[in-house]
């Protein structure tokens, strides 16, 4: 069983306090309480992980971060293998959230058969409390392009929880498109919970790059995107050969808003690299590194701020 003591800054100012009074006439007892006066009350949060199928598992990630109160920015990721967790943190919102895994493989993937990500934007710890982390309310994350020979490559999501001025974000980085995921708890205030995810695939002709944004009191429960190839955009860069050098070019392609994670690839130049990108995650960031002379440094250009819609072609030409 896992416990998290006192937070040692209140610790320091607890003993800062009791320097003070030495000398005083307040009496031992006296000052020993008002120092314990001075420390944050905590409380029990106990977290109960369940696997697919309902049972005590203790194959979990678990993270609790401190949004607000005594215990805001402080990170712990208590962990019991009996499934069954207990710290002890200060009165405050918090946010939790919880990979499970089967710990399976998957034949021919190098991973394992998926995992359930169960999030709680909201838990207020205001007294002794029990969170369950149920994998059975997960639901799948089934975001695929329109062509179904395309290969998933990696992909990200994460979530960002905002409360009274501060944000705090958790993420997850996938190997395999195989994600359930769940919200756990009350609602947030209206607004306050922004999730996205975006995942790339690829082709032998062109590259994936589907990424999707949502705003509300509420983690997602399930993910379901389909876009047809008149829902994306097509951005194709354009890379040139210099004379003199030698080698392929690399090209990076991200969202421009938000941590995630970028696709990139190498292009043999001259030569054209594309790819589909869904308008809804906003402007688009390409990095292209171009090849060079030998001994020379490298040759790094980019071009930031994309702007993409449903239907049409941006390119971007680089030497």
């Amino acid at each position: 069983m896992t416990t998290s003591s006192v937070p040692r800054r209140s610790v320091l100012r607890a003993l800062a306090l009791a320097v003070t009074l030495v000398g005083c006439a307040t009496s031992t007892w006296d000052g020993q309480a008002f120092a314990a006066a001075q420390r944050p009350e905590t409380y029990s949060l106990t977290i109960r992980h369940l696997d697919r199928v309902g049972s005590p598992t203790g194959a979990y990630d678990t993270t609790v971060t401190g949004i607000s109160g005594p215990g805001s920015g402080e990170s712990v990721n208590p962990h019991d293998a009996s499934g069954t967790t207990t710290v002890r943190l200060p009165k405050g919102r918090y946010l939790l959230d919880s990979y499970l895994t089967t710990g399976k493989a998957t034949a021919g993937k190098g991973g394992t058969d998926g995992a359930d990500w169960v999030v709680q934007p909201r838990l207020d710890l205001d007294r002794d409390t029990t969170v369950t982390v149920d994998a059975r309310t997960t639901a799948p994350v089934d975001v695929r392009p329109p062509d179904r020979s395309a290969a998933f490559l990696h992909g990200m999501m994460v979530t960002e929880v905002k409360h009274g001025g501060t944000t705090r974000l958790v993420n997850r980085m996938l190997s395999t498109p195989n994600l359930r995921v769940a919200h756990l708890g009350p609602d947030s205030e209206p607004g306050s919970v922004k999730q996205w995810y975006d995942a790339y695939w690829t082709t032998k002709s062109a590259d994936y790059a589907l990424g999707h944004v949502f705003t509300g009191s509420r983690a997602l429960t399930g993910l379901t995107r389909h876009p047809s190839a008149k829902d994306l955009a097509t951005v194709q860069v354009r890379g040139g050969a210099r004379p003199g050098t030698t080698g392929p070019a690399t090209v990076d392609l991200q969202p421009s808003a938000g941590p995630t994670v970028g696709l990139s690839r190498r292009l043999t130049v001259p030569g054209t690299a594309t790819y589909f990108v869904t308008p809804e995650r906003g402007t688009w960031d390409i990095t292209y590194w171009s090849p060079t002379a030998p001994g020379a440094p490298s040759n790094r250009a980019t071009a930031d701020g994309i702007a993409v819609r449903a239907g049409s072609t941006t390119t971007r030409t680089f030497e």
